[in-house]
């Protein structure tokens, strides 16, 4: 049994997501997480096509980023997504994005909530049943998982 997330994204960092200092910027770090997280909805039935056909979509309620080394171009990021808590109409994921090569190391973190939301009422809603079992076996496969240390982090000076 894999020790770590599953790896639901990957891509390599383009020349126009780099900025002045020359490293990838935090914009396009959020840019790529929310590609991964459209990989995400896609494997559980929801994503741009769900929601035009179905009026179900998700929304984000809150976001905490962490920017831990550069990102540079050419490299290749890898995005592993688990899955940590979940409920009728919301997910608590958490995303590592790791450079890949010889000397791998971790770029970047996402955790977010996200919320089933019904379009056509601009409401939140319970996920559909079909998606709610896809929820749960993803919390199953992922059960042996240890908490991510750096969840539910707050921002501040450390004096």
């Amino acid at each position: 049994m894999n020790k770590f997330p599953t790896v639901i994204y990957s891509t390599e960092i383009k020349t126009e997501w780099l900025d002045y200092n020359n490293h990838m910027n935090v914009a396009y770090y959020v840019l790529v997480f929310d590609l991964a997280f459209e990989e995400l909805l896609l494997s559980l039935g929801l994503g741009e096509e769900g929601a035009k056909t179905t009026g179900i979509s998700t929304m984000a309620l809150e976001s905490h980023i962490t920017y831990d080394q550069e990102a540079s171009l050419g490299q290749i990021v890898e995005i592993r997504m688990q899955l940590v808590d979940h409920d009728h109409k919301r997910m608590h994921l958490y995303l590592e994005m790791y450079v890949k090569g010889n000397s791998g190391y971790l770029a970047s973190t996402l955790e977010q909530i996200s919320m089933c939301v019904n379009l056509n009422e601009r409401k939140s809603a319970s996920f559909p049943d079909e998606v709610m079992a896809k929820i749960k076996t993803l919390a199953q496969q992922q059960s042996h998982l240890e908490r991510p240390d750096n969840i539910g982090r707050k921002i501040g000076i450390r004096k």
